[in-house]
C-alpha cells in the first residue's frame, strides 16, 4: 500500500508538472489552435449538412466527393467565407446514409475535413465521412450488440520481399472458443488499404450486425493489401495482378491458416472485393475453383477472355457467384457484359444491379447481401 501511494503521488506531480510546463509555453499557434475548429460536418434535425472550415487566407473552398456526396450534390460547390475566416455550406436534405467529402483549396488536391476525425484512409491521402441517420439504424450503423474484434497483422512477405500488413475480422466469442470457422477474404479497391474495409466499408459494424441480427453464419474476415508497393508512385509491372495472385496464395492464406482457428476445405472458404478487388477476387477464384465455393465481384468485371474460354461445368461447381453494380457506375456496362457472358455459358449465378455509382454505400450494402449467402450447408 505505502508503494502504491508513493507511485500515485509520482504521477500527480508528474502531471502536474506537465501541465505547468505547458502553461508556460504561450498560447498555441495558429495551426494547433483548436478554438479555431468549427463543427463540421453538422448534421440537422431536417437531414441537412453544414460543412465548415476555418482558412482565413484561403480563396477558393470547394465541397466535393468520390462520388460520396456527388451523387447527390451532383457537382462540386463552393463554400463561402465568413468575416472570421470559417467557410461554410449547407446541403440537403440529404438521404439517409453514408457520405465521403472533402475540400478542394485554391485550386489544390482534396483534403479531409480537420474538424472531422472519421476519415477514408487511402493511398493518396484521406478524405472525411459521415452517416446522416433515417428513422432505423442502418446495417453500416454501431448497435448495442455483441462485437468482434479487429485484429492487425505484420508479416514478412517471401514473394514481395516486403513487410505486409493484413486486417482481419473475428466474429464475437472467438477468443474463448475453440470451434473454427469459415473464412470470408475480402479485397479492396485501387488506391484504398487494407484498412479501408473497416475503417470507411465498416465491415466489422456490418458483420457484427448481421450476426446480431441471426443473417449470417459466424466467420473469418480477411482484408489484405491488394497493391505491390505502399507507394503510390511506381514502375507498371510493380502493379502486376499475378503478383498479387502470388502473394494472396503463398502470403495471406498461409499466414491465415496456420495462426486462426479457420476451416480449410473449399466448401468453407470465400472471396469477395470491390472495383480492383472485384477484377482480384475474380481471378483468383477462376484460377482456385478447386479452393474457393463462393466468388463475388462488387462494381467490377473480370478478364472476359478467361471467363470465356472457363468450363462451365466446372463454374457451375461453386455455390455462389455474385455480381453487383450500381446503373450509374462507369463500371455498369463491364458487369453487365459478365453477367450476360456468364448467361450464355448457362453458369449459375446472381445479378444485383442498384442504383448509385462507385461508392461505398453500394459496396457496403453488397456486403450485405453476399455474406448471408456464404457457408450455408
Amino acid at each position: 500500500m505505502r508503494f502504491f501511494s508513493a507511485f500515485v503521488f509520482a504521477c500527480i506531480i508528474a502531471v502536474t508538472g506537465a501541465a505547468t510546463c505547458l502553461a508556460q509555453r504561450g498560447p498555441a499557434p495558429y495551426y494547433e489552435d483548436t478554438a479555431n475548429v468549427p463543427v463540421s460536418p453538422e448534421i440537422h434535425a431536417d437531414r441537412s449538412v453544414t460543412f465548415r472550415l476555418f482558412a482565413p487566407k484561403a480563396s477558393e473552398v470547394v465541397l466535393m466527393g468520390s462520388p460520396g456526396i456527388l451523387e447527390v450534390i451532383k457537382t462540386p460547390m463552393p463554400l463561402r467565407k465568413d468575416d472570421k475566416g470559417v467557410w461554410s455550406l449547407t446541403v440537403g436534405p440529404l438521404p439517409p446514409g453514408f457520405y465521403t467529402y472533402g475540400y478542394a483549396l485554391d485550386g489544390g488536391l482534396r483534403m479531409p475535413d480537420p474538424s472531422n476525425p472519421n476519415l477514408e484512409v487511402r493511398r493518396w491521402g484521406p478524405t472525411s465521412s459521415f452517416i446522416v441517420p433515417g428513422a432505423e439504424k442502418s446495417v453500416v450503423e454501431k448497435r448495442r450488440v455483441p462485437h468482434g474484434t479487429v485484429h492487425v497483422e505484420f508479416y514478412d512477405s517471401p514473394s514481395l520481399n516486403a513487410e505486409r500488413m493484413v486486417y482481419i475480422y473475428t466474429p464475437p466469442g472467438y477468443e474463448t472458443g475453440k470451434q473454427k470457422y469459415p473464412v470470408l477474404y475480402l479485397l479492396h479497391g485501387n488506391g484504398q488499404i487494407e484498412a479501408s474495409w473497416t475503417w470507411t466499408g465498416r465491415a466489422n459494424v456490418i458483420m457484427d450486425n448481421l450476426l446480431a441480427d441471426g443473417k449470417i453464419k459466424p466467420m473469418v474476415v480477411v482484408m489484405p493489401y491488394g497493391h505491390v508497393p505502399r507507394e503510390i508512385k511506381a514502375p507498371a509491372s510493380a502493379s502486376d495482378p499475378g503478383s498479387i495472385e502470388k502473394e494472396f496464395i503463398s502470403g495471406v492464406k498461409p499466414l491465415v491458416e496456420g495462426k486462426y482457428r479457420v476451416l480449410t476445405d473449399r466448401n468453407h472458404r470465400a472471396i469477395a472485393g470491390l472495383s480492383m478487388g472485384a477484377a482480384q477476387s475474380l481471378s483468383i477464384g477462376l484460377h482456385h475453383l478447386n479452393e474457393f465455393a463462393y466468388i463475388a465481384a462488387f462494381s467490377g468485371g473480370g478478364n472476359r477472355a478467361e471467363w470465356e474460354k472457363a468450363d462451365a461445368a466446372a463454374l457451375n461447381k461453386l455455390k455462389v457467384l455474385w455480381l453487383g453494380c450500381g446503373t450509374d457506375d462507369f463500371a455498369y456496362n463491364g458487369v453487365k457484359a459478365m453477367d450476360d457472358l456468364l448467361t450464355q455459358k448457362k453458369v449459375k449465378h446472381v445479378f444485383n444491379p442498384s442504383g448509385g455509382g462507385h461508392s461505398w454505400p453500394n459496396w457496403q450494402t453488397y456486403l450485405s447481401k453476399y455474406a448471408p449467402l456464404l457457408f450455408r450447408d
